[in-house]
């Protein structure tokens, strides 16, 4: 006779293969409902979520090709882990809970339709999942000799072609022969990638780029692109869960003591407060700063795995020449360059002038309802960091060698999940940072993080959440919630209050600031999605415009108010609709605003071999503080989060057409048009005209 377990279980099933039946049989109007979207709108749409609220120019190629990846590989429902989920991005901690329980209690999905049967997965999340996770089986039991994947994997070939129809200042020739500063290179950019991945277990593959104004095989660039970077990784071959060759990205734990690369901060997802890295992972970006050079392996014995990790390349850095009439000074840097450009003389001395040398460990010990690290990274120079003499940077490291240490931790409680990381420099500065997120109800959860980052904390790579991108001189408290109170609507919050006891740039006093972001959506299907928004920040800034010798320090604010529209028009045209509105108020020059208004349309083939998508803005920007962002879509792995400011009208067409199984062609056109303004920007990418305009045209063979 069966035992009453046996009998449990087998009864679950059934109930779940039923429920399976149900939903096959209406699947038109569960999943099919309308034709999916391409891939590219996904990888928009979630990247416009991650990193919209960030004021700022900063990089996200290393973002966006995390979240390339995981569109590229899909996780496997019945292999997965916590983790895993997590990186998703967009997961809430009740969802991931929900799809791991839901295979403890009826085994093995042995269907995407059966996701239709987890609550806690509203009909966007689960529409979002559909292309993030896939069912498959013995996916990790794979014993292909190494030539034989060579041979079954997939070969990929990119060639990118960019340049603007403005000819900017820097490429007068006039400034050559009166001996001024003036671009070296022509005013093109080319990326040219080579890629080859099998079944997410090995790949390798060459970046190389030549940005506008550098040259390409002439002038300092013989050898062709000004920026060449090789990879080489596999993953989960028996105990050796990573070996990294050349240039890989490692982080760990809350990326406090070490983490590379890129990674989201205060976003719409508002519960998205926790770091959830893969510890080592393959480089194919390129930012030519944000990764590490030489070699990480990454080793399991049972519950623990230990990290090695080795790293040697030449950094750019504003280099200060030896002072030959003192017998002491050997010469040092103040600062390194991250714009990865070298197109004038002066950009192309300090290129690579210093080394950089990293080494360092990570072992943790895993189980299932707890993680504990413990990491230690030493950084050197072979040139002295020498930092000014602002006030300011009274804290900052100087020297060659910087040490960190650090203990890790994640673990379950009931339903709720806490994490953090406790970090020491070796100059005795501490950095800790402790969170918390709780599945109060099914449709209600909540976060809280503290973080606590002494003045004097030191650290070479670190992208821990916060303020401010250096994880120091800053505490904060950072609580948030997400509540669905009926089927389609979703009201997210949270709130930030932060202080920085020691001066910043541009703020010659201690300082405070707030944040806080209400949003209400509502999402009727799959493909829809309308929410309005509002959002305040207010932070202790110098005060700009003052007459007084002593910069005065004073609050400003800045509030953001949105209305946004995404629908399905038909099966194959859909639409994005955007008012935004921007209100900077200061003190002592009054309130400015910006306001954003656009319409997207995009249109897929029935047959999807060509998708077009275009843009019209039409903006009016009082001032440089009421500045607006608007993520764009754009050709594959680029992406584009253009700054509006004065007023004016922008435009622009991406079309996405797929020859056939191998080829496909991209191209993005945009033109910007001001009406306030005789030239545009300054020094030597000063344009004269009223007119912005560029091309982009890329090209990728797969074989």
């Amino acid at each position: 006779m069966f035992n009453t377990g046996f009998k449990m279980k087998f009864c679950v099933k059934i109930e779940s293969i039923i429920c399976l039946l149900f939903f096959l049989a209406y699947a038109d109007i569960l999943i099919a409902q309308t034709r999916r979207e391409s891939e590219e709108k996904i990888l928009s749409d979630l990247l416009e979520r991650l990193i919209e609220n960030q004021e700022s120019t900063v990089d996200y190629t290393d973002l966006q090709e995390q979240v390339e990846y995981h569109l590229k590989h899909k996780l496997d429902l019945n292999k997965m882990d916590r983790l895993q989920l997590e990186r998703l991005l967009f997961l809430e901690d009740q969802q991931i809970n929900a799809l791991l329980q839901h295979r403890k209690d009826f085994g093995d999905y042995l269907s995407m339709y059966e996701l239709q049967t987890v609550d806690a997965l509203d009909e966007r999340t689960l529409y979002l999942l559909s292309y993030f996770v896939t069912v498959e089986s013995d996916l990790n039991q794979d014993h292909t000799p190494f030539l034989k994947k060579i041979q079954k994997g997939k070969h990929e070939i990119i060639a990118l072609h960019e340049n603007d129809f403005q000819a900017r200042a820097g490429y007068n020739p006039q400034l050559k022969e009166q001996g001024k500063s003036y671009y070296e290179g022509s005013p093109y950019r080319y990326v040219l990638r080579y890629r080859f991945n099998y079944s997410n277990k090995l790949s390798f593959g060459y970046t190389g780029e030549k940005d506008m104004g550098e040259s390409f095989f002439s002038g300092a660039q013989q050898k062709g692109f000004d920026f060449n970077s090789f990879h080489f990784f596999m993953r989960n071959s028996g105990k050796w869960k990573a070996v990294a060759l050349g240039d890989y990205q490692a982080s760990f734990g809350q990326g406090l003591t070490f983490g590379s690369g890129m990674a989201a901060r205060k976003s719409a997802y508002v519960l998205n407060v926790r770091r959830n890295f893969q510890t080592v992972r393959p480089y194919r970006s390129v930012n030519e700063n944000e990764f590490l050079r030489g070699a990480a392996v990454t080793y399991a014995i049972k519950n623990i795995e230990v990290t090695l990790l080795g790293s040697r390349k030449y950094i750019s850095t504003n280099y200060r020449n030896i002072d030959t009439l003192n017998s002491d000074d050997e010469g040092g840097f103040s600062g390194i360059q991250l714009t990865g450009l070298h197109r004038t003389q002066t950009e192309i001395a300090n290129k690579q002038n210093v080394l950089q040398t990293i080494y360092g460990t990570h072992a943790t010990y895993k189980t299932d309802e707890f993680d504990v690290g413990i990491t230690a990274v030493s950084t050197l120079y072979n040139k002295s960091f020498q930092v000014g003499d602002e006030p300011y940077q009274l804290y900052s490291f100087e020297g060659k060698q910087l040490t960190n240490m650090g203990v890790d931790y994640q673990f379950q409680l009931r339903n709720s999940n806490v994490f953090g990381e406790c970090s020491r420099s070796d100059n005795g500065a501490f950095a800790n940072i402790v969170g918390l997120t709780i599945p109060l109800h099914q449709s209600l959860d909540m976060a809280f993080l503290y973080r606590n980052y002494s003045k004097n904390y030191q650290a070479t790579f670190t992208n821990a959440f916060g303020e401010n991108s250096d994880s120091r001189n800053e505490e904060g408290i950072y609580s948030a919630l997400s509540w669905k109170p009926k089927r389609g609507w979703v009201l997210n919050m949270y709130m930030d209050m932060y202080r920085s006891p020691w001066l910043r740039y541009l703020t010659d006093a201690p300082s405070h600031g707030t944040d806080y972001l209400v949003e209400l959506q509502y999402n009727p299907n799959k493909q829809s999605q309308f929410y309005i928004r509002y959002r305040s920040e207010q932070k202790t800034k110098n005060q700009s415009g003052n007459s007084s010798v002593v910069d005065h320090v004073s609050p400003q604010q800045r509030q953001q108010y949105r209305v946004h529209a995404q629908y399905k028009i038909s099966d194959n045209l859909s639409g994005k609709s955007r008012l935004e509105s921007v209100v900077y108020v200061n003190q002592l020059s009054g309130s400015k605003q910006g306001v954003l208004l656009f319409q997207d349309m995009q249109y897929t083939h029935p047959q999807k071999r060509y998708t077009l998508v275009t843009r019209a803005a039409i903006f009016s920007v009082d001032d440089y503080n009421a500045r607006v962002y608007a993520t764009e879509q754009d050709v594959l792995y680029q992406y584009s989060v253009p700054l509006y400011q004065n007023s004016g009208i922008r435009f622009y067409a991406v079309a996405h057409i797929k020859a056939n199984k191998r080829l496909d062609v991209w191209f993005k056109y945009s033109h910007t048009q001001y009406s306030n303004v005789a030239s545009i920007s300054s020094g030597l990418e000063k344009v004269n005209g009223n007119v912005l305009s560029d091309l982009r045209v890329q090209v990728r063979v797969v074989f």
